[in-house]
């Protein structure tokens, strides 16, 4: 199977039709990046610009792999940015709705970046998640987007909770598959759940997730850093900061998410 999210063909004007990938699936849950990238190509080709800049999605109920329409619907054309609303439906049921702002992406540094960055070591010395790292559990989505934390979470592979609510380490598309933008929207929320941390590796489904598209990269690995901030009535929210390997901020994601059951 393809290891790009991008899986949608133009059938009418403001009509697409997708086939969803279940191996992008996060545990028993297809992922919410990449359902994002398959909702921001059918904006994309449905705006006048090409980036996807700003996506936000309300998930509203489980996809699941296979056939899926996806309706446009045009709310402004500009000439700096188009905004259009999107509604990926599967069996003549709404699963996702996402606003996605298109315009045009650059390679630019940004003018000033307040973002604290942490260090992170060298790919060849984080550890990289299988699929089957988890004893019990088979995580597909590790065969799409090579994910490699750093040294201090291998306690939490072994299920051995930490309590820093945070995780970091780099991540990068399997094969020969382009990293341009609808990549980085996947990549953005490939990474495991901050609840990892404490010893949750359930899978953590998202309720709303807003991702920011803020460069292309250069090529080459991918840094995440990614910050739970509160947990509660059975919530928590979770920051990944996405940057190349220049420095460059490329994606910023902000989601509420569901606390996962314990294992």
């Amino acid at each position: 199977m393809s290891n790009t999210p991008l899986q949608v063909q133009q059938v009418d004007t403001n009509r697409f039709t997708a086939e969803l990938d279940e191996d992008w699936s996060f545990g028993e849950r297809i992922n919410g990046g990449y359902l994002q990238s398959v909702a921001a190509n059918a904006a994309c080709q449905t705006a006048l610009h090409d980036d996807p800049i700003a996506v936000t999605t309300d998930f509203l109920i489980a996809a699941q792999g296979g056939a899926a329409e996806l309706i446009t619907e045009p709310l402004r054309f500009g000439n700096s940015i188009d905004v259009i609303r999107v509604i990926l439906r599967q069996n003549g049921r709404a699963v996702l709705v996402s606003s996605v702002v298109v315009g045009a992406l650059d390679g630019k540094p940004a003018d000033m970046d307040m973002s604290v960055s942490a260090d992170v070591p060298s790919p060849g010395l984080c550890t990289r998640i299988e699929s089957d790292t988890l004893p019990g559990r088979i995580l597909p989505l590790m065969d799409r987007v090579e994910i490699r934390l750093a040294p201090e979470s291998m306690p939490l592979l072994r299920g051995q909770a930490d309590g820093s609510f945070a995780l970091r380490g780099w991540a990068r598309m399997t094969g020969e598959s382009e990293l341009d933008a609808f990549a980085c929207l996947a990549i953005a929320d490939a990474f495991p759940p901050v609840t990892f941390t404490l010893g949750r590796h359930s899978c953590a489904p998202s309720v709303q997730l807003s991702t920011y598209l803020r460069a292309k990269p250069v090529p080459g690995w991918l840094r995440g850093e990614l910050r739970g901030r509160v947990l509660g009535g059975g919530w928590f929210d979770q920051d990944c900061t996405v940057r190349d390997t220049a420095g460059n901020v490329i994606a910023q994601s902000h989601q509420l998410v569901r606390v996962p059951r314990r294992n």
